[in-house]
């Protein structure tokens, strides 16, 4: 074995290092040993560290369920389109328990196996471009809309004055839009409205409505699963062939109410 020639090699070199260094009349470089501290968990916090561990394994769990859904669209809500999750950050104590390369087993597997995954970003690296690339192709679907998604479905709109007993029962309206959620009628709708009549009971009358109508939510129809938007409406109403309402007052009224369109289903 060549083990000695090596080792003297390395001695006559060190000395000759030494000698030069001497020569130059620098001294040598003191050494010191480097000690690299670890502290050791502490047993008796490690309780709470768990409670917070499992806090955020059910946290990160659900916003991985929402982000698998709702990645690639937008999250309708009652007013508009919800805003995004955030995903929740592991608490430090985590990053001990799970160190890097090792496989937890047992309380730990799922918590050790969501932190994997979120230090090394493979789900949420794409958000940004999955979100843009959603709001693009939701705004170019937008552009590209059908004459009948502007047709409303009116429904059981009341009158705002003080009149009782008159309600419109059903009604047909199109409207174009203004700005933002905010449309205005296209031309006068046809509602058919349900008024008393001169002898305590009740009859139908035709009449015309001319209004504006905001753009609440979207939503999908139970059952037939068509993609539907609901709008709240304000319009002022015109009994056709009478000369004063029920009431006394004059033929023109204000009603307010909800109205359905139907929109094409996203492919």
């Amino acid at each position: 074995m060549r083990v000695m020639p090596i080792a003297v090699m390395v001695l006559v070199s060190v000395g000759a290092g030494t000698a030069v260094a001497r020569a130059d009349g620098q001294q040598p470089l003191a050494s010191r040993s480097i000690l690299l501290v670890i502290p050791a968990p502490d047993a008796r916090a490690w309780p709470g560290h768990l409670a917070e561990i499992e806090q955020w394994t059910r946290d990160y769990a659900e916003w991985r369920a929402w982000f698998e859904q709702w990645r690639n669209r937008r999250e309708p809500g009652w007013f508009g389109i919800r805003p995004r999750r955030e995903r929740p950050d592991p608490p430090a104590s985590l990053a001990a328990a799970c160190p890097v390369g090792s496989i937890e087993t047992g309380a730990l597997a799922d918590a050790c196996r969501y932190f994997a995954e979120w230090r090394d970003n493979d789900v949420a690296d794409t958000t940004a471009t999955q979100q843009a690339t959603a709001a693009r192709a939701h705004h170019e679907r937008a552009q590209h809309t059908v004459w009948w998604q502007h047709v409303h479905l009116d429904a059981l709109w009341p009158v705002t004055q003080g009149t009782s007993g008159i309600f419109g029962v059903v009604g047909l309206h199109t409207t174009i839009k203004v700005s933002g959620r905010v449309q205005v009628f296209l031309a006068p709708g046809a509602i058919l409205m349900r008024v008393p009549d001169a002898n305590g009971g009740e009859q139908w009358k035709p009449a015309t409505d001319w209004g504006f109508s905001y753009r609440m939510f979207d939503f999908t129809l139970p059952g037939v699963r068509r993609p539907s938007t609901l709008h709240l409406n304000l319009a002022k109403l015109w009994l056709l062939g009478a000369r004063e309402n029920p009431a006394g007052a004059n033929t023109d009224m204000y009603l307010a109410g909800l109205s359905l369109t139907f929109r094409k289903a996203e492919p």
